[in-house]
């Protein structure tokens, strides 16, 4: 019997250049429009970026709870009925349309989105005015919202990983400050929201014009139109977004929020990194930190993932990734694992960065992960709204229109030097807090003599 003849596999092909879509941008009306052209593209997606943020939010009275979450609760709530539509009456409206509506905050922004036809897009940009510019908050709908939300921040608080988040903030920033803890408050901080509250954070934040983010086909959209229904009857100029210092608490090493009982262990491991604008500061590029990021932490076939998951067995996922936002970048690992592996997982880990930093990625391990990012970024940019997840990045920024093009052609570049001197120049084992939630009393003495031996 003759063996079946098998074809030769075929060489990869070399790696194409990328060029991102056309931006024009430009000021109109006491606003900014940032637009990209998508020739041919049946659908549009339309955004507005303001000011606000979890750092713009009010410090709590003394002996009070602080508002923590309120400008996520804002955003929330600028759908759930306006001066001219009941909230059942606003979603139907986007639904007429084939809409589908978005509405969140970090940090420093708020961001409301609605992806739908082009040729709607100008009815697009009224609904997006109406929500933002003339929310009713009326006490019914309020109530029922802000109560909806503190049942749901109860029941996310119940379920394994924001209190290990929570724990590595307050570590590193300190609880006091309110880049210490989570953007999106805590049961209790939610619970003390009320209407007022978010009618004077909307008065405050959320009138002035803010930036009209476009990714469309251009040539069939009316870019001053739709800017002259989002701008038009507003006040105020620019976006404000206070840029507040992050500061730095007295770094503790170890932080567990004991969970009894708990089968599983969250493990959050991280210290404070540049911002995009900071990695310039010191001559870092941020494409070969990139690099870096996904060999160690940022894909399935990463060092942490592979040793974690697949030769250890602790874990169904590891990932680790560097966040380069304002006011303050953040290195962060995360993974879930079996409580009696919690102690070595942690060791394995921090000797897993350790052994990266000092020994750098291979040759082989540049390629592979050259290839996947340069076969990634088109496949991930086809949809209006991932294009315009990038012009939010760029205006976060300040970033030039054509950086995606720019750092595309870097990615196919980068030398395995620059990638090795990157992550050495931004990742310091030494300073990192390990955070951990579960069952202190089953892991706790072993994973304190861990960390104290990495």
């Amino acid at each position: 019997m003759t063996s079946p003849r098998l074809a030769a596999r075929p060489a990869p092909a070399p790696q194409r250049p990328y060029v991102f879509p056309e931006v024009r941008r430009y000021p109109l009306l006491g606003g900014e429009v940032v637009a990209a052209h998508l020739p041919g593209q049946p659908l549009a997606w339309l955004g507005l970026m303001l000011g606000g943020g979890a750092l713009a939010e009010p410090a709590a009275a003394a002996g009070a709870e602080p508002l923590d979450g309120l400008s996520r609760a804002t955003s929330g709530l600028l759908d759930e009925g306006t001066e001219n539509y009941t909230a059942d009456e606003f979603g139907a409206a986007v639904e007429s349309l084939g809409g589908r509506w978005g509405a969140d905050s970090g940090w420093q922004s708020t961001k409301v989105t609605i992806n739908l036809p082009t040729a709607l897009a100008a009815a697009g940009s009224e609904l997006l005015a109406e929500a933002v510019r003339r929310p009713a908050f009326r006490d019914t709908d309020t109530r029922r919202f802000l109560s909806d939300l503190a049942s749901a921040k109860r029941e996310q608080f119940a379920r394994p990983g924001l209190r290990a988040q929570q724990a590595l903030r307050g570590a590193l920033y300190g609880e006091q400050t309110r880049y210490g803890r989570l953007a999106g408050g805590t049961p209790d901080s939610t619970a003390a929201l009320d209407g007022a509250a978010v009618r004077a954070f909307h008065a405050q934040w959320l009138r002035s014009p803010g930036v009209l983010l476009v990714a469309a086909d251009l040539d069939l959209v009316d870019l001053d139109a739709l800017a002259a229904t989002v701008f038009g009857d507003v006040e105020g100029v620019g976006l404000p977004t206070p840029d507040a210092d992050a500061p730095l608490a007295e770094r503790t090493r170890l932080v567990i929020a004991d969970r009894p009982g708990a089968v599983q262990s969250t493990l959050q491991i991280g210290h404070p990194a540049p911002t995009r604008t900071g990695l310039a500061e010191i001559g870092v590029d941020p494409v070969a930190l990139r690099m870096a990021s996904t060999i160690l932490g940022g894909s399935f076939s990463s060092r942490l993932n592979h040793e974690l998951r697949e030769v250890k067995g602790y874990t169904y996922g590891a990932h680790s990734t560097f966040d380069l936002g304002r006011p303050q970048g953040l290195y962060s690992m995360s993974a879930e694992v079996r409580t009696d592996s919690t102690a070595p997982a942690v060791a394995d880990t921090l000797r897993i960065i350790r052994e990266f930093v000092e020994g750098g990625a291979t040759e082989l391990e540049l390629e592979q992960t050259r290839s996947y990012l340069a076969g990634a970024t088109p496949i991930g940019l086809q949809s209006p709204g991932a294009v315009g997840e990038r012009l939010i990045e760029m205006v976060r920024h300040d970033l030039p229109g054509d950086f995606v093009t720019v750092e595309h052609a870097r990615l196919l570049e980068v030398t395995l030097d620059e990638v090795n001197a990157a992550v050495r120049a931004v990742l310091r084992p030494a300073d990192l807090v390990i955070a951990v939630e579960g069952d202190e009393s089953i892991f706790g003495a072993e994973l304190a003599k861990a960390v104290k031996a990495a």
